[in-house]
């Protein structure tokens, strides 16, 4: 696992990308990996981008410096690089579906920059089209982009291939350009397309061009004439390991540092507090096709404990989200829920509906102290059989303060959340999600309703429903520690459940992280706030 795109761009340097590239490339050789699906050089419009940390920023210059250095670095290995997500994908959110609108002079000069080099100084072997339409037609498609740029203007002369399942015309994509459609064939096949061309709509001359750059690209890097595989490359590579390590201390940003705190003075740091649920384990990336287990990651409390000496403690801080929703127990005396026959208890309702929306009377009602069954699933089969669930509860709280109300599901899962009756969460039908977090005010002993209807696209439920009061986030425990330990470090941000291909991420912090900081600084004047994620998060409550 190295370190991401964003973080490579940070380091202005594109030899260290060239030495990345080289670097990957030597891995692929070592796996007989002839195709490398990166780097991706889409540019950085919004922090919410799912996919901002495997791309290169917000400036097409330090772009596409990078990108040439990472390209040049892989190709010289002898495995093709691919050029992604081309052009204009700035956005994860209904990535199939939505249209990039601009106009020729932006297109030029902000989106386009990365990729030109890639193809005029890189040469690189292969470009990825890219889900979303541009200006109002899908990128596999748009002859524009496809033939009148790449290929025309560019004279890109190797492999344009979709992105997974972004292919959605078998003969549109057959003569604007398209030259492979992966994962296979569903349009681009023998039976759509021998049609096509006895209809004359698709021309013989266009699929001799795609076998010819697909045949051209192979023969260009060796594939037909040796293995691909290189057995005397080790897959664990301690030359490899020395570059991820340059590579990450070149990346870090130093983003304000007042009465000159940093750097710490390792010989009279005595005990050094690391809390927060980015400290351990290891953060390596975000979520989706990019991520990778590593053989070993360093997180902060293994880095810093073998750095400084100093006594290092450790508190996540806050619970999972797993831990959330099974801690959020409703318990005898908060609710007014209907009870569980032949028991005191008086726990959540839950009605099953055998259609998707709600209708009729459930066929089956059953009762649970919390709500858990959440996974983090992005990409799974559907129901064949669809049925709704409603989960409902009426709470009342101890004490009046600030609440966290928390809800998650998986995948294409869709949900309702209400307090009494009104929406306060809502999740729509869409590839990939995360946790959803509402903060109320609430008054001790007032109930509130609580109903969460829930649609699980799959056939089965993954769906997490809990709430907290704020101050009951951060435990004693972990206050006493910040106030004991000569300095703090508060690791928060983002995790491959929070920040992903698939999904938009929010610009705020995740739920409880600014409370955890806040907690922590009360505690402890001399807190250090370390920041892990594809890029720039709303400051505002605690920066100053």
């Amino acid at each position: 696992a190295y370190t991401s795109g964003i973080a490579l761009a940070a380091a202005w340097d594109p030899e260290l990308a060239k030495r990345v590239g080289s670097s990957i490339g030597a891995d692929a050789r070592a796996r007989g990996v002839h195709i490398l699906l990166g780097p991706g050089v889409n540019i950085y419009r919004a922090p919410m981008n799912g996919r901002n940390f495997e791309y290169f920023g917000e400036d097409p210059l330090l772009a596409a410096r990078t990108a040439v250095g990472y390209i040049d670095g892989v190709q010289s290995q002898g495995v093709i690089a691919t050029v992604k997500h081309f052009a204009a994908n700035n956005q994860e959110y209904d990535r199939h579906n939505v249209s990039s609108d601009l106009d020729e002079r932006t297109l030029r000069e902000i989106y386009l920059p990365a990729f030109e080099a890639a193809v005029r100084e890189a040469h690189v072997g292969a470009v990825m089209n890219s889900y979303n339409l541009v200006n109002g037609v899908h990128a596999t498609q748009n002859a524009h982009l496809n033939v009148d740029i790449l290929k025309k203007e560019w004279g890109f002369d190797g492999i344009l291939m979709s992105d997974w399942d972004a292919t959605y015309d078998r003969v549109a994509a057959a003569v604007n350009g398209l030259d492979l459609e992966m994962p296979d064939g569903k349009f681009m096949n023998r039976s759509s397309l021998l049609p096509a061309l006895k209809q004359g709509r698709v021309s013989e001359a266009a699929i001799d061009d795609k076998v010819r750059r697909i045949l051209r690209t192979a023969i260009r890097f060796g594939f037909l004439d040796r293995p691909q595989q290189q057995t005397a490359i080790p897959t664990y590579s301690k030359e490899g390991r020395d570059v991820v390590l340059d590579e990450a201390r070149e990346s870090v940003v130093l983003l304000k540092n007042e009465n000159s705190l940093l750097p710490l003075n390792s010989g009279k740091l005595r005990t050094l507090a690391v809390i927060g649920p980015d400290a351990w384990p290891a953060e390596p990336g975000g979520g989706g096709s990019s991520q990778v287990q590593p053989f070993a990651a360093a997180s902060l409390v293994e880095g810093l404990a073998n750095l400084t000496g100093a006594k290092v403690l450790y508190a996540r801080g806050l619970p999972t989200v797993s831990d959330f929703f099974d801690n959020s127990n409703y318990a005898p005396g908060n609710l007014d829920a209907a009870k569980q026959p032949g028991t005191g208890h008086q726990p959540i309702k839950i009605e099953s509906f055998n259609n998707s929306d709600f209708k009729g009377t459930p066929d089956s009602i059953e009762y649970a102290d919390h709500v858990n069954s959440w996974r983090s699933e992005e990409w799974t089969t559907a129901a064949t059989v669809r049925r709704s669930i409603r989960y409902s509860v009426s709470y009342r709280p101890e004490k009046t303060g600030h609440y966290v109300l928390l809800a998650a599901a998986g995948g294409a899962d869709t949900y309702r959340l209400m307090i009494d009756g009104e929406p306060v969460l809502e999740q729509s039908q869409h590839e990939g999600q995360a946790p959803q977090w509402a903060d109320l005010s609430l008054t001790a002993g007032k109930a509130i309703a609580i109903q969460l209807d829930y649609r699980p696209d799959a056939s089965y439920p993954r769906v997490g429903l809990g709430i907290c009061a704020t101050d009951d986030l951060v435990s004693a425990k972990t206050r006493k520690m910040a106030a004991e330990a000569d300095a703090v470090i508060v690791s928060v941000g983002f995790d491959a459940t929070t920040e992903s291909e698939g999904f938009d991420r929010t610009f705020e912090l995740p739920w409880g992280q600014d409370g955890l900081i806040e907690s922590v600084r009360q505690a402890n004047a001399k807190t250090i706030v370390v920041l892990t994620g594809g890029g720039d998060v709303d400051t505002h409550g605690w920066l100053a």
